[in-house]
């Protein structure tokens, strides 16, 4: 017997990935299901979820990539597993500087566990530029950073080196398009590829999705990725700023407004305001030091809500993922009266 995360079925491939991301999943099981629900093995507690044991029938697997890492990088293997994401069929890993020297075996050991990567990237640096673009060097594998990623339904086009992009927002991106309504316009700021745009216009048909991005090259993609999921008509990709975009064409007019722009998107919680009909949802992103908590982020959305002279209702706030020992991103949900 093992111990398990049971999930409603819709949301099991979500709870994957964040189990998975987190270095969570134990996958030396095959995760069981039933009519209702998803039983995915794990190592340890898993906050807000209670487990439950079951008869898991253990992987006739290679050599995992976690016991390879651990024989290569010894106390550093945590730390690289936990920080690896998979975009596609492209593995992004983040070697610390100690083991630099030790990135190309790390790479290899990775492609030989998962026949599904055929490429492996290393972080060079952090998101820079107004584009939050990464550099980064190639590790092993393909000698390529474009790939297609599928998750809700939606298939997308994209290249890591010239446009932001984020795996671990798959969980926010189904849990919003949960929440649209029927017949809503929805506004999404920094928009990049479309992530968020079209698992919206996946989830709700008749909903009217737009998308604002700043980046020609996302903005490409994004076009490429409505057409790849015959989202034309429904699904619109618009080339600009918000500052100037917003107050153009969009004053007072959207039902939901996206904000997951990954760092200070508190600047731009007025633009939001005015994009957001009267009784508008806002979903606002932002980073806070943990132990200050969701408080601290609630405080921005209500202090922009005054500076606007809008009333704020607060409908909930989470954390979403960490981002440092000592910052987590948050995710707030609000009613702009």
């Amino acid at each position: 017997m093992v111990k398990a995360v049971r999930v409603p079925r819709k949301k099991g491939e979500d709870m994957r990935r964040r189990l998975s991301s987190s270095g969570l999943l134990d996958e030396a099981y095959f995760p069981l299901h039933d009519e209702e629900y998803v039983y995915l093995p794990v190592k340890g507690k898993v906050p807000r979820h209670t487990l439950v044991e079951v008869d898991a029938r253990r992987r006739a697997v290679r050599k995992g990539f976690r016991e390879m890492l651990s024989g290569i990088a010894g106390k550093g293997a945590g730390r690289i597993f936990s920080s690896y994401d998979v975009v596609g069929d492209i593995a992004v890993l983040e070697v610390p500087e100690e083991l630099k020297g030790r990135g190309r075996e790390i790479a290899e050991a990775l492609l030989s566990s998962d026949r599904k990567i055929k490429a492996v990237l290393g972080k060079e640096s952090g998101m820079e530029g107004e584009y939050r673009i990464r550099k980064f060097a190639f590790l092993a594998g393909e000698r390529r950073t474009e790939t297609a990623y599928f998750e809700h339904g939606v298939r997308m086009r994209l290249d890591l080196a010239k446009v932001y992009f984020s795996p671990r927002l798959s969980h926010e991106r189904g849990r919003i398009a949960s929440q649209v309504g029927p017949g809503e316009n929805v506004l999404v700021m920094f928009a990049g590829v479309g992530p968020f745009a079209l698992v919206v216009a996946k989830r709700r048909k008749d909903a009217k999705v737009y998308g604002i991005e700043l980046n020609p090259d996302a903005v490409r993609y994004f076009e490429e990725n409505i057409r790849l999921n015959r989202m034309e008509g429904r699904v619109e990709a618009i080339l600009g700023d918000v500052r100037k975009v917003v107050p153009e064409r969009f004053l007072g007019v959207a039902d939901r407004v996206l904000m997951p722009l990954p760092k200070n998107a508190e600047d731009f919680l007025d633009v939001a305001l005015l994009a957001a009909k009267k009784g508008g949802i806002i979903h606002f992103y932002t980073f806070v030091n943990r132990a200050e908590g969701n408080g601290a982020a609630e405080k921005k959305a209500l202090g922009a809500g005054r500076k606007a002279g809008r009333k704020i209702e607060i409908l909930g706030s989470r954390e979403v993922r960490p981002f440092s020992p000592s910052t987590v991103q948050v995710v707030v949900d609000f009613r702009a009266v």
